[in-house]
């Protein structure tokens, strides 16, 4: 049915259209207004004229992206020492929690 699928594409990712489920998309404000199928030609036109990529860029889901590839790409030791700074911070924030439990 149509009221659960949407069209999609990304002209500047190189990204060919094809039809997703909308519980597979994750919707934003950004938005761009193009008439009933029209070219792709034409969608990436009102893209840049609308600065959609610049604004998604700065968007909290596109840093959250970026945040996971960077995970992605870490190494056996880089995920090692992420795991030790994170044990630190965490004990850090336990003993101050502790500390505050104390004297009040």
């Amino acid at each position: 049915s149509s009221g659960i699928n949407a069209e999609y594409g990304g002209p500047e990712t190189g990204v060919p259209r094809t039809v997703i489920r909308l519980n597979q998309v994750a919707i934003t404000d950004l938005k761009i207004t193009i008439p009933r199928g029209c070219k792709t030609k034409k969608v990436r036109q009102e893209l840049l004229k609308a600065e959609i990529p610049a604004k998604f860029a700065k968007s909290s889901l596109a840093r959250k992206a970026a945040a996971k590839a960077a995970t992605a790409n870490l190494g056996d030791f880089e995920r090692f020492q992420s795991r030790v700074a994170k044990t630190l911070r965490n004990r850090k924030i336990r003993s101050t929690v502790k500390k505050m439990k104390k004297s009040s």
